[in-house]
């Protein structure tokens, strides 16, 4: 019988111009390392997350059930007004006056409408939706490559394909919660309001794209990288912040590699050796995905899971994977 292990995403949820497409890496070109925590904040579009009947002269109306409307589907347009965020979803009620008017709104693949009239309460016209606009989480930035202002973080996806579009800020992580028999730790952290980035990918690989003029790589080390056939088994390090904005080095073990012809997430097996980690979050916890993995002073890969019954234990992906989803080629000299 084969042996069941759980294993939990370590993602806590809570402008460059240069395409990279086309762009090469020498084997011994180096990029910079990150290991610091950011806030990552995905552009989901208006999707509805909630119902509820809405009180108004002794009557319970549900607009939202007259016309159809479930939860998941995302609100395209309100009496042919472009719905792009909570904001103007609310100003094209305004404007409705109470009134009959058309909903056009998206479900898996499928575009729809349905007519639907706005109940007016006490704070303005209503649906009796519970609605949001984005998905807002911790992790941690992997590289930074200067001549492209292009990242790479996490090392797994957040969320479904459809949702790109995006922007990622500085995070300072103010406290760290233990894991449980049943629940991973995590990292609790601060988002600064000023984006540094854009999200351009939101793959298997991870959260990539573009930074601005407000990102600040000068505390940044360059290391070159190792290639997938390059890691070997033993000692190594994940770089990763544990409070504040800054970044620690703790030692850890490669205890297994995948040989793989296609990009997966778990290529990386290790376990972590660092007695001062262990003794600080407990070993691998929410807000780590994405910490570099340094094997002799090169990046190899990215955390990107832990195992919920044991978190000193956890898996990572090749850095070479994230390179190759943002279009990037490492080539011979």
């Amino acid at each position: 019988m084969k042996k069941i292990i759980a294993f939990f995403s370590l993602l806590f949820l809570f402008l460059g111009i240069f395409n990279a497409n086309a762009y090469e890496l020498s084997r011994n070109d180096k990029i910079y390392v990150g290991g610091q925590s950011i806030g990552i904040k995905l552009n989901t579009g208006v999707v509805i997350v909630g119902s509820y009947g809405i009180l108004e002269n002794g009557k319970i109306y549900k607009p939202w059930e007259e016309a159809g409307l479930e939860e998941g589907d995302q609100i395209v347009s309100l009496n042919h007004t472009a719905i792009t965020d909570i904001k103007s979803l609310l100003k094209a009620l305004e404007k409705t006056g109470g009134k009959e008017c058309q909903i056009e709104y998206k479900r898996n693949k499928d575009k729809l409408t349905a007519s639907i009239t706005p109940i007016y309460a006490s704070n303005g016209y209503s649906l009796g939706l519970y609605v949001k606009d984005s998905i807002l989480g911790v992790g941690t930035l992997t590289y930074y490559i200067k001549e492209i202002n292009a990242y790479g973080s996490l090392g797994h996806q957040i969320t479904s394909k459809d949702f790109y579009e995006g922007e990622i800020y500085e995070a300072k992580v103010n406290e760290i919660v233990k894991p449980t028999r049943s629940e991973a730790g995590e990292k609790r952290a601060s988002i600064d309001s000023k984006a540094i980035g854009n999200v351009e990918k939101n793959t298997n690989t991870g959260v990539q794209g573009y930074t601005n003029s407000n990102f600040d790589y000068s505390g940044m080390e360059a290391l070159e990288m190792k290639t997938r056939s390059e890691v070997q088994l033993g000692e190594a390090e994940i770089w990763t912040c544990i409070q504040g904005k800054t970044v620690e080095k703790f030692k850890i073990n490669i205890t297994g590699l995948a040989k793989q012809k296609t990009k997966d997430i778990k290529g990386i097996t290790f376990e972590v050796t660092d007695e001062a980690l262990i003794q600080k979050t407990g070993g691998i916890i929410q807000g780590m995905s994405g910490s570099p993995i340094i094997q002799d002073n090169k990046i190899v890969g990215a955390v990107t899971h832990v195992l919920l019954n044991n978190s000193k234990r956890g898996y990572g992906i090749y850095l070479e994977s994230m390179l190759e989803d943002m279009g990037i080629t490492i080539v011979e000299e």
